[in-house]
């Protein structure tokens, strides 16, 4: 078996590294410090040629392949996770007119969300969670009845990223459209619109800047061609999107549980205590060994779900355990980078207590891992049926 990138492949990581290690990394403590998104570095992203790696050429983008969009995903979860759920959630939204759009709908979004996407000049939101209902879908209540030519939508969505956000031009919102028929509408809402509010944003323990608000949507009036996707068929769209954002967002896990890597490793050789480098004591090199261990691993089942989509293959069972081993084994990276560094690495100076607040998320966002753990057990079910 290969184990090995394409010289494309490579090219693009090193690229993304560079730049990550340049440009995004010197900021990334003072936007974790206030909170507040940098515009000027997303739109670098799109100059970049990043905003656009998932599109296809004839929209303006690189049509690089799902894994090759995994590896930058990475390489900037190495050093500021929440640029990087920023990015992948804000252009997975306009990818969503481009995988379940008609020729009509996305003629008429190109010039409005798709082309200042990929140009690193607009973001959008996915709004699925809602206060009572987020890993299980069929609890939405968010409603959308049709009048006339437009949709009316009313309800509240909870805990979503970007919107807020100066840039963020659309929400993808599901909506409940037949409750006896259980039929749910993918419907696309201009930020702006009349009976649409974003609320202030939350107060959160890590991830800080990267924008999570409420949205409350009273009499919203949209036009019936915003809906996208097969008629009624919103939320099972929505289950199929979500397991590519969970390689998306372990593939940024992946990239802090590098980070954790490396920089235990270097406290480890700098540090001494009875006179030698703690790096030589056998309980710190256990960790770095699990740490080591579990990031081989992890990059092994994030690159196999990877695959498996770029090739159109079925991948549910594989993208679930991706997400659930990642996002677990970075939060175990990030636990043992800061006992390795010990009272420093409680310090919000120390760029690990900032990986140590901000992964925690992982295992929530796009699905909790006990949600993963049922996801797999269903489809090894049907494996052996």
């Amino acid at each position: 078996m290969d184990f090995g990138y394409t010289e494309e492949q490579e090219a693009v990581r090193k690229m993304v590294r560079s730049f990550a290690e340049n440009e995004i990394e010197p900021g990334a403590e003072e936007r974790d410090k206030t909170g507040k998104f940098d515009y000027g570095l997303y739109r670098r992203l799109g100059e970049l040629g990043i905003c656009g790696m998932r599109f296809p050429e004839e929209y303006g983008g690189s049509d690089a392949g799902f894994l090759t969009w995994c590896l930058a995903l990475e390489e900037m979860g190495r050093v500021d996770l929440s640029l990087s759920w920023s990015l992948f959630v804000g252009t997975g939204t306009t990818m969503r007119i481009l995988n379940l759009g008609t020729p009509e709908q996305i003629e008429q979004f190109n010039d409005k969300w798709i082309l200042p996407t990929i140009k690193g000049e607009a973001l959008g939101a996915g709004a699925i969670t809602e206060p009572g209902a987020g890993s299980d879908t069929s609890r939405i209540q968010t409603t959308a009845v049709q009048e006339g030519d437009e949709w009316v939508i009313n309800g509240t969505k909870a805990f979503i990223t970007n919107a807020g956000l100066d840039i963020c031009n659309v929400a993808s919102v599901v909506c409940l459209t037949d409750k006896e028929k259980k039929e749910f509408e993918m419907i696309l809402v201009p930020v702006g619109t009349p009976g649409y509010r974003i609320m202030p944003p939350y107060r959160k323990m890590g991830l800080r800047s990267s924008y999570t608000a409420e949205l409350a949507f009273d009499g919203c009036r949209v036009p019936l061609i915003n809906a996208i996707g097969e008629r009624g068929a919103g939320r099972a769209d929505t289950v199929k999107l979500l397991a590519i954002g969970r390689v998306s967002l372990c593939s940024t896990a992946l990239g802090l549980h590098h980070a954790c890597y490396e920089q235990a490793i270097k406290y480890a050789k700098m540090r001494v205590a009875f006179k030698q480098p703690i790096f030589e004591f056998q309980h710190v090199q256990g960790m770095l060994v699990d740490m080591a261990l579990d990031m081989e691993l992890s990059r092994m089942m994030r690159d196999k779900a990877a695959l498996l989509i770029d090739q159109g293959k079925p991948h549910m069972k594989e993208a679930s355990m991706a997400k659930y081993f990642c996002c677990e084994a970075a939060i175990r990276a990030a636990n043992s980078a800061v006992q390795i560094h010990g009272a420093t690495g409680y310090m919000d100076e120390c760029a690990v207590s900032r990986y140590y607040r901000d992964i925690r998320a992982a295992t929530i966002a796009d699905g909790t891992t006990q949600i993963q753990k049922w996801i797999i057990a269903r489809e090894i079910g049907r494996d052996w049926t």
